[in-house]
């Protein structure tokens, strides 16, 4: 009855409030949301997921009845979800500030002409009339309150473009940024109940009113978007390759390239989103040399030699002037895809001076997700550097292959973690770093850096190389490939899954042993089985005797939400090999107990979320007695929070995975490859089982 009290003082529209609904410890899963306690015939509905809990669209006109209805506990079902909720409460401007004060948060934005800048998060409704009454009060903040930012930087850009003749880019950029991004953000909240933008407050005191008004789940401050600092060298006096022609191409979006001596390496150049005195151009510099000719510069590390163009994209600023705020870098991304559609490697070498949160994701990383899906691209970004405790943002970049640094041993190979570089995992249950580089290395100056800037640059070709000796180039396959031949064994918080096979390279298979990748279309709740035939070398005295790793990489949009803190992944895959045990299968590599252990570890221990699976095993010394003679690839979704779609689980499309399955034999003299690519012929079986048949005995 106590918030029945309070209902007085709370922002209401259409006489909706929101609540945060708290649970117990390990109540998170989705057989368990509260769904039959907080639903419409009780007033209140599920909103989003948050923090430990949820977001509840409660009707203030119904608080007193739903205070009665818990106090009588319902049906068994609404008391076991009950028993489950730890405390109900408005949510408040103390939320909207992150438990941070008016003068901090002040003090952290940048300034602008007219106040300073923070990048609001609209609160997410249901209801159609307080959606309408929501979008009124954040309108009616323009007088007085809150102002968009300013248009100018695109529209100078898209004169620019058509002044230097690129018309596609400059009908994107025009294409885009047609709007002011208040009312744009107005729009998208009509239209999906979900939007973000950046507003200019003009003083603390509207800052205070724009976290009051209820209007807003979230305020955060403006922050720069930074690069590693590049120090100083001259320019290398080493001659690029005669002919680049026909080179896969990095879009490297970093501060720009004014080093004549890579100019023939240029494939196309956008213009500038940063000019002048106020671009990082050193740092572009060096980033372009090592993505063009890393091994050349590095000819004391083990690296393969491969040459990339480049495609030159000035956005990033030097440490103290403002540069572009992340909305106008997004923008200003999107159209320069849109205009170059035959690059398919972008080099990000920067990143916010903001850790990635343990439990959300930020705007830019899903930002560039989006991003990286729309134009079927790779990103491939870094971890960020010292100082800081973990990943600093956009290294939560689910559809990036994030980098991370590693230094090398004395003979050129990988070694131990980079103390410059930063570590992971990444948040939602994000497993970042992907992989590591060499971090400490040469390059446009000639003297040693370091930070994982350079472990990206060297990243970046390796995967443009990969990309272009695809079949069907998918961004997904390719980062599965560079995980799949890295070195770690299992994942490691500052090396992530190790560093690519720098010998035998992605696309190439290792001395005895054969390499399967492909891709799947999932239906959720349903069981997915390919069948390989066993090859002879791998069975040993009737054991199956050898090494196998399983990596796959699941497509999870569009069942991602920006706004749902740790649930941000609403869709999941499982997948194993089997080997035939009796009249059944057991596991060879991965596991299917995910939903046998308590949600809290299932998360941070199996990081049940991760939308990458990697499983690897040595079984050729024991060995595994096999009674048949077919190995079996299990693959499963499974989806959650369908309210925050509007979907049922039927409802929910496809979703696309990528698979590479790798088995060698005992002895690298074993001919795995020939034998399995005798046995497969020209196709593989695929066989579909739907859900309602059990697979518990599956377990292994």
């Amino acid at each position: 009855m106590a918030m029945a009290r309070q209902v007085a003082h709370q922002p209401r529209f259409n006489d909706r409030a929101v609540v945060y609904a708290s649970m117990f410890e390990d109540s998170l899963a989705p057989t368990w949301t509260p769904g039959d306690l907080f639903r419409f015939e009780n007033g209140a509905r599920l909103v989003a997921p948050y923090a430990r809990g949820y977001l509840v669209e409660m009707d203030t006109r119904a608080i007193e009845r739903f205070a009665v209805f818990v106090a009588n506990f319902g049906t068994i079902r609404d008391q076991v979800d009950i028993s489950r909720v730890e405390s109900v409460r408005f949510f408040t401007s103390k939320d909207v500030l992150s438990d941070r004060t008016i003068e901090a948060l002040w003090e952290q934005a940048p300034r602008r002409e007219n106040g300073r800048a923070f990048f609001a998060s609209l609160m997410p409704l249901r209801d159609q009339y307080a959606v309408e009454h929501l979008l009124q009060a954040f309108a009616g903040l323009r007088d007085g309150t809150i102002l968009p930012p300013s248009r100018q930087l695109m529209l100078d850009l898209a004169v620019e473009a058509e002044t230097g003749g690129d018309t596609a880019l400059a009908r994107a950029v025009r294409a885009i940024s047609g709007t002011d991004r208040i009312g744009r953000a107005l729009r998208d909240y009509r239209l999906h109940q979900r939007a973000r933008t950046t507003v200019i407050v003009e003083s603390p005191e509207a800052l205070q009113r724009v976290a009051a008004s209820g209007a807003v789940m979230r305020l955060d401050p403006v922050l720069p978007i930074t690069v590693a600092d590049p120090g100083e060298g001259r320019e290398p006096d080493r001659p690029l390759p005669a002919n680049l022609s026909g080179l896969p191409i990095v879009g490297v979006v970093d501060g720009g390239l004014n080093a004549s001596s890579y100019f023939p390496a240029e494939a196309w150049r956008a213009p500038p989103l940063v000019h002048g005195p106020a671009a990082e151009v050193m740092h572009g510099n060096r980033v372009t040399s090592i993505v063009v000719q890393g091994h050349e510069w590095n000819n004391n590390l083990v690296l393969p030699a491969l040459h990339c163009r480049v495609g030159t994209v000035p956005a990033i600023a030097k440490r103290g002037h403002p540069g572009p705020d992340q909305e106008e870098l997004i923008e200003y991304l999107d159209a320069v895809m849109t205009a170059h559609p035959e690059t398919k490697v972008w080099n990000l070498s920067f990143n916010q001076d903001l850790a990635c949160e343990v439990d959300a994701v930020s705007y830019l990383g899903h930002a560039l997700s989006m991003l990286a899906r729309k134009h079927g691209v790779l990103l491939v970004n870094s971890i960020g550097n010292a100082p800081g405790d973990c990943a600093k943002r956009p290294a939560d970049c689910e559809a990036a292959l994030t980098v991370g640094g590693r230094l090398h041993d004395a003979a050129g190979r990988p070694g131990d973690s980079c103390t410059v570089s930063l570590s992971g995992p990444g948040p939602c249950g994000m497993l970042k770093p992907d992989i590591s580089h060499f971090s400490h290395v040469r390059a446009l100056g000639g003297a040693i850096i370091s930070g994982s800037s350079f472990a990206t640059a060297l990243a970046s070709p390796l995967a443009a190389h990969t990309m272009d000796r695809l079949r069907e180039p998918d961004p997904d396959l390719v980062r599965a490939l560079l995980i799949h031949t890295a070195d770690g064994e299992g994942f490691d918080v500052a090396k992530g899954f190790g560093t690519p096979d720098l010998v035998t390279l992605p696309w190439e298979c290792r001395p005895g042993t054969v390499t399967l990748q492909w891709k799947a279309s999932l239906r959720d709740r349903a069981s997915y089985y390919w069948e390989l035939p066993i090859p002879p070398a791998l069975l040993k005295d009737g054991r199956l005797r050898g090494k196998g790793r399983l990596t796959a990489v699941l497509n999870p949009h569009p069942m991602v939400d920006e706004f749902a803190g740790p649930n941000y992944f609403s869709a999941r895959l499982n997948t194993a090999v089997q080997y035939p045990k009796g009249d059944k299968f057991a596991n060879l590599l991965g596991s299917m107990d995910t939903d046998k252990v308590p949600e809290a570890i299932a998360r941070a221990v199996d990081h049940k979320w991760c939308t990458v699976r990697n499983h690897a095993k040595d079984f050729s010394t024991r060995g595994y007695k096999v009674d048949g003679n077919v190995l079996r690839i299990y693959a499963r979704i499974y989806t959650r929070d369908h309210y925050v779609y509007g979907l049922s689980p039927d409802e929910v499309s496809p979703l696309d995975a990528v698979f590479v399955l790798s088995l060698s034999g005992s002895d690298e003299r074993d001919d795995v490859y020939n034998q399995l690519r005798d046995q497969l012929g020209s196709f593989v079986e695929t066989a579909v089982v739907e859900s309602d048949i059990d697979i518990d005995h599956l377990g292994g």
